[in-house]
């Protein structure tokens, strides 16, 4: 329902992505500070589980969609828009932790460019909701 974009605006279905995913993002590094210097994960995994993650995401946003179940469903959303939305939700939430990431970040920032929207009006559309996402999540301590 949070992603039917028959239901809500894309813009609503946009900032229900972006914020899923930062809170993914927060419990990403929770979980990585929470464990041992010498047992953390190498950065190639932590980059791994971050490519995955987005991978399975709209995998099952397009399995739903597709699903003879649930017929009236629609996502409007393309895997980029979702790529990028989770890149950047990434980018905010790691980049206040950023001596601990900094291999990370600077994939994400590389990924990023791989998946930067072509048309004006549709970056400006992304910054807009990662912006008020942000905002949303700015006093979260993690």
């Amino acid at each position: 329902m949070f992603l039917d974009t028959d239901f809500n605006s894309i813009s609503s279905v946009l900032n229900n992505i972006y914020q899923n995913f930062a809170e993914s993002a927060m419990k990403y590094y929770r979980y990585v500070k929470s464990m041992q210097v010498g047992k953390q994960p190498h950065v190639a995994l932590l980059i791994e589980t971050l490519e995955s993650m987005t991978e399975m995401a709209f995998m099952l946003v397009r399995a739903k969609d597709r699903s003879q179940t649930s017929q009236e469903y629609v996502c409007a959303v393309s895997k980029r828009q979702m790529q990028w939305l989770a890149l950047t939700a990434f980018e905010n939430v790691l980049g206040r932790k950023q001596t601990r990431f900094q291999p990370v970040l600077a994939w994400v920032k590389k990924a990023l460019e791989e998946v930067r929207p072509k048309d004006r009006r549709e970056a400006l559309r992304l910054i807009k909701v990662a912006q008020k996402g942000q905002a949303v999540f700015r006093g979260f301590k993690y």
